[in-house]
């Protein structure tokens, strides 16, 4: 199967869906993720091409983690993507064709990055089966719980790779936090990811 991520941020596909990913990528599914934008701004004190050098770095160490090989940065302005959306859409409609899957936020994420990424998502394959994950905003209603406690540590080292934000911000203990939640309430021990269908 062709999946297709749909990352606005380097970090926001293993936050997201790196557990996800890693199943994806242990049954030998096709797995592209496309980084709309390199999250330069999450380096403010460094220049815009020397943060984005750095958090493109931490993606790709992310990925060989989490069994991904196919990469694509968009390099659209961080926290502009609204701005830029016209160009991403071009770029990704030919992706989008090959897929069967494609990974997204959910719609009611807050930051604006995330929602112009919904926005964009709308405008590609709709033939496409859509799964929008969770970020900075918990779903409120999940339509679906994915089990991945067998690849948890996978996905925490992952997200670890993304060292120059887990120095900012507590992700590490969010993120197991709440995929711990996911797994409780859905009646195990472990780990979870929940997601929602369409967009």
């Amino acid at each position: 199967m062709n999946v297709l991520v749909l990352a606005p941020h380097p970090d926001d596909e293993a936050l997201g869906c790196g557990g996800a990913l890693c199943l994806h990528a242990d049954k030998g599914d096709q797995i592209t993720v496309v980084f709309l934008t390199s999250g330069e701004l999450g380096l403010k004190d460094l220049a815009r091409d020397e943060a984005s050098r750095i958090r493109e770095g931490e993606a790709r160490a992310a990925a060989k983690i989490l069994g991904l090989s196919d990469l694509v940065f968009l390099r659209c302005r961080d926290s502009q993507l609204a701005e830029d959306s016209a160009r991403a859409i071009a770029a990704l409609l030919p992706l989008s064709e090959q897929a069967a899957l494609i990974y997204s936020p959910h719609a009611q994420e807050w930051h604006p990055d995330h929602k112009a990424t919904v926005q964009i998502a709308r405008q590609l394959n709709l033939s496409a089966e859509s799964r929008c994950f969770e970020i900075w905003t918990p779903l409120k209603e999940p339509t679906q719980v994915v089990d991945i406690s067998a690849v948890w540590d996978r996905k925490l080292a992952a997200v670890r790779a993304h060292a120059s934000q887990m120095s900012r911000w507590p992700y590490e203990r969010a993120v197991a936090g709440l995929n711990q939640y996911r797994s409780a309430m859905s009646g195990k021990a472990g780990y979870a990811e929940a997601f929602s269908k369409g967009l």
